[in-house]
């Protein structure tokens, strides 16, 4: 067979409305309420008139909707005025879009906007988002035609100097995508408020947190791939339905995928969906292959454990706890990169924090996974299925969240990610200021570690009551060190300072043990630091993340701290595998 050629990245093409700012919903505000005006209710055959349309041509479809005797040159006004009200007042970048174009500034990726809007309200929208982003801009105003068409998109296009095939495109309509399509770019969909299908050239993604470069060059190259060559899923048990994805580790091009070895009883759909009931315990290896448009091909290994019946499912569980560092922002491919530790890390359930709202989400869909996020800052992703969530959406920036996670149908645990405030920190007090130990444990106080740690365990306590029934555990960014660690004998590491810090020494009095430390009970040979893999010596070198636990039912197998790669130190990290500025913490405990 032979394949066209590939090409390099020569140009991003961005939409406005709903892609890179929150405008579609004001643009369906602002045609809603002039609609009323009319004596007309929006509705879903409204949707592809008015949402990607030029102003022009949705004034035209409410004239012959409505039957108003008003000039559809005079509506389109009425429109315009409303919508630019809305964007002066309420423009908001959509999540992730700010650090995508950040991203492409430094790889020194053409950008380009390319919106149906007119001039005046694409201007609004170039002071929010920073004019000097975009080498070009192009509006309703600026070509002959506008979407559905492909003059905008050819415009832009010719404007940067790029063949289109080399040029993808960022839409979030059905009207836009058929707009850059029909100009020959690839198209990267991120769907606002109408649904947009996968399609050939085109790749469909939740949230613009999703993508980085790595994802736009290789659906310009159109070369399928996965993030691992293989990797371990839930397990299984003989008799019983099994379920799992491979779609969201794919990269490139959009594909079909199929089966192409493995057992009889495991099925792979299309859409990469793996299924079936498993007839004979062991490790099950499913290889399945992802297939592009043009022949190319990718192949992932899912490794599933597969128990005989009546068998307990999971005899260990292995527990993480991680901080993202500003959702992954500081780096580059963060979400890929995040998957890769993740897939890497081996976890069952992994407590996150800064998780910048939407990282839960979109890792645990990636993997195939259960969630629970809430608030800007707290998640819990796991890989058997959350029964029970603890937590409001609108849980503060620092405190906890709990989940429950259902292991087999008589055994679950309960697991709670925090994150503490970290200012002020009391390494610094204690190695710096010099401060007495009782002004260390004065000034923990007043940091609110101690009213956040009090206010978590006060929430635990149901879980902490009844932990010899369902196991308990307390993970997270802590911001201070252990009493544990700071001891006489470990005190040459810490300035010769010992100190009893007093939140984890709350956290022991509510019944929880430190993970880490049954297994490394040494805080000299082990001294477990977390802080920081990229902030070395001068800055204190501390254990300041924990997995904590209560209850009968678990035993430390073994607990270990996870860095991968050698990160270069901050500023210079954008290029790192590690996507973090904390040590992740991992436990493996035996399910008693």
């Amino acid at each position: 067979m032979t394949h066209p050629p590939t090409h390099p990245l020569n140009a991003v093409l961005f939409d406005m409305d709903g892609t890179l700012v929150d405008t579609e919903e004001l643009w369906w505000q602002a045609v809603e309420q002039v609609a009323a005006g009319l004596g007309h209710v929006l509705g879903d055959a409204d949707v592809t008139e008015v949402l990607g349309r030029a102003v022009e041509h949705t004034a035209a479809h409410l004239v012959s909707t409505t039957g108003t005797a008003t000039r559809a040159e005079e509506l389109a006004a009425v429109l315009h005025r409303e919508f630019a009200t809305r964007v002066r007042d309420r423009t908001v970048p959509r999540p992730g879009a700010i650090e995508l174009l950040d991203e492409l500034a430094r790889h020194a990726v053409p950008i380009a906007l390319v919106s149906a809007s007119p001039r005046e309200v694409v201007d609004i929208v170039l002071d929010v988002l920073g004019r000097d982003r975009f080498a070009v801009s192009f509006t309703a105003d600026d070509t002959e035609r506008t979407k559905p068409a492909p003059d905008p998109y050819l415009a832009a296009a010719r404007a940067l100097g790029a063949d289109p095939a080399s040029c993808v495109a960022v839409e979030d309509t059905p009207t836009g995508v058929a707009s850059a399509e029909a100009a020959g770019c690839r198209v990267l969909a991120v769907p606002s408020l109408a649904p947009i299908a996968p399609g050939p050239g085109r790749l469909v993604l939740g949230s613009l947190e999703q993508v980085g470069i790595t994802v736009l060059r290789d659906l310009v190259r159109r070369e399928p791939s996965f993030l691992v060559p293989a990797f371990t899923t839930r397990a299984a048990r003989v008799g019983e339905p099994f379920r799992a994805t491979v779609a969201g580790l794919l990269r490139g091009a959009p594909v079909t995928y199929a089966k192409s070895a493995g057992p009889e009883w495991a099925e792979v759909r299309a859409d990469g969906t793996v299924t079936g009931t498993p007839d004979a315990p062991g490790e099950a290896a499913v290889s399945v292959t992802a297939t592009d448009d043009i022949g190319r091909t990718a192949v992932v290994t899912a490794r599933v454990p597969v128990v005989a019946a009546g068998e307990p499912l999971v005899r260990r569980v292995r527990v993480m706890t991680w901080n993202l560092w500003r959702g992954g922002t500081m780096v580059d491919d963060r979400r890929d990169r995040q998957l890769r530790v993740l897939l890497d890390a081996d976890a069952d359930v992994v407590g996150l924090q800064e998780t910048l709202t939407h990282s839960a989400k979109e890792l645990a869909e990636a993997l195939g996974w259960d969630y629970h996020q809430a608030g800007d800052n707290l998640g819990v992703i796991s890989r058997y299925p959350i029964v029970s969530r603890h937590g409001l959406p609108a849980t503060p920036f620092y405190g906890g969240l709990g989940a429950t996670v259902r292991l087999d149908a008589d055994r679950e645990v309960t697991v709670w990610s925090a994150h503490l405030n970290y200012t002020p920190y009391g390494p610094y007090d204690a190695l710096n200021d010099r401060l007495p130990v009782e002004a260390l444990a004065e000034r923990e106080e007043s940091s609110g570690r101690l009213g956040e740690i009090r206010r978590i365990l006060s929430d635990m306590a149901g879980d902490l009551a009844a932990r010899d029934t369902t196991p308990v555990l307390l993970i997270g960014d802590f911001n201070v060190p252990s009493h544990l660690d700071w001891t006489a004998e470990a005190a040459p590491l810490h300035g010769g300072r010992e100190v009893p810090w007093p939140v984890t020494l709350e956290a022991e009095a509510a019944g929880l043990r430190d993970s880490y430390r049954d297994a490394h009970p040494d805080p000299v040979r082990d001294p477990g630091t977390t802080w920081s893999p990229v902030n070395p010596a001068p800055e204190p070198q501390d254990r300041i993340d924990f997995v904590l636990y209560a209850g009968s039912g678990l035993e430390v197998l073994d607990s270990t701290t996870l860095v991968t790669g050698d990160p270069r130190p901050e500023p210079d990290v954008a290029s790192n595998a590690w996507p973090s500025d904390h040590a992740a913490v991992v436990t493996t405990f035996a399910l008693r």
